[in-house]
């Protein structure tokens, strides 16, 4: 017997977010976004095919944002030996927008979210069982990349450096046990389904909305489940190869790029600790790199542009902070 309930998490109608709480046999839901890139997503997926040899337990939902270049065709013969559901999104829409929606609509015991270019090794999706049944508590799960031109350095995985004003990822580190850590590498991880129920959904105010590129969202989504008294760990022994792509939605070089990242970044520091806490992380953050002394130094056409994308950025995440402050939400941690 199917029995459905709706919670709603977010209540004010523009940014409502429902989620379906399903009760069913699914172990495992696998969501993931795609945006014109038929190439990787057939590796991805063939992939996944390999890591579930019996699709029994497991549903994997595409969200394709490609509008009239879908690349349905590809997901298609992949219907024949795994339990997948493909969705073109309506134009306009993002990755955020994608992994919000595939949250909602999950009904495993587990997520795993996926890049479109992620590839998962056979056992994938056992180890990652393993680790959360061997504690309830665990509600994050992030894994080792396998990524060509990766960049690291000695600071600890996973971590926000407060001196810096960084997020730290190092997510190419081999390990020998589990570590804890503030948040993961959302080209792929998991997370128990109970953390949406309790109020660490993706962010709708504006980490998820269409004109984001979804900058910071699983590391708010890993914040958000720690202060619910889940720990969020880090697995350096599970491997997936990242094939790390260019996204073709963005150039990553471009000021629209920055103006994502400035303001995402400021709003998350704002969400998470206010603009005092943590050493004054988010100030410190809005203060940095803002163009003022290059323009006067220098003063250009191309200096101006940096100069206001970067006030506009933070302009905008304070409004959205406020927004957020002032949405209610459900909240239930783990000690209720």
């Amino acid at each position: 017997m199917r029995i459905t309930s709706e919670i709603h998490l977010f209540l004010n109608s523009d940014s409502r977010i429902e989620l379906s709480m399903t009760r069913t046999s699914l172990k495992w839901s696998i969501v993931i976004p795609t945006y014109r890139r038929p190439d990787v997503l057939h590796l991805c997926l063939e992939a996944l095919a390999n890591a579930i040899p019996d699709p029994e337990g497991f549903e994997v939902l595409v969200y394709d944002n490609g509008v009239k270049e879908s690349s349905r065709e590809v997901g298609e013969p992949f219907t024949q030996t795994l339990n997948l559901r493909y969705t073109d999104n309506e134009p306009g829409h993002g990755l955020g927008y994608s992994l919000r929606r595939g949250a909602n609509e999950a009904k495993g015991r587990f997520v795993a979210e996926l890049n479109d270019d992620a590839i998962v090794p056979p056992d994938f999706f056992a180890r990652l069982a393993e680790v959360f049944e061997a504690d309830p508590q665990i509600g994050v799960i992030g894994i080792r990349a396998i990524e060509t031109g990766y960049r690291s350095d000695d600071r600890p995985v996973g971590s926000i450096d407060q001196r810096k004003a960084d997020i730290v990822a190092n997510f190419d580190r081999v390990t020998e046990t589990l570590i804890d850590v503030e948040h993961v590498y959302g080209f792929c991880y998991a997370y128990r389904r109970d953390i949406l129920q309790r109020g660490a959904v993706h962010d709708p105010i504006l980490l998820t909305r269409d004109y984001s590129t979804a900058a910071g969202i699983e590391t708010d989504h890993c914040l958000l489940a720690g202060k619910l008294g889940y720990r969020v760990v880090y697995d350096g022994r599970i491997a997936a190869k990242h094939l790390a792509k260019p996204r073709p939605d963005i150039d990553e070089r471009s000021l629209q790029w920055k103006l994502n990242h400035w303001r995402n970044l400021f709003y998350l520091y704002l969400k998470h600790f206010g603009l005092f806490g943590a050493n004054a992380l988010a100030l410190r953050f809005a203060l940095k790199d803002i163009g003022l002394f290059s323009f006067l130094r220098q003063p250009s056409i191309s200096n101006l542009k940096y100069l206001l994308t970067g006030l506009r950025a933070r302009a905008s995440a304070v409004w959205h902070w406020l927004k957020f402050k002032l949405t209610p939400r459900i909240w239930r941690p783990l000690t209720d």
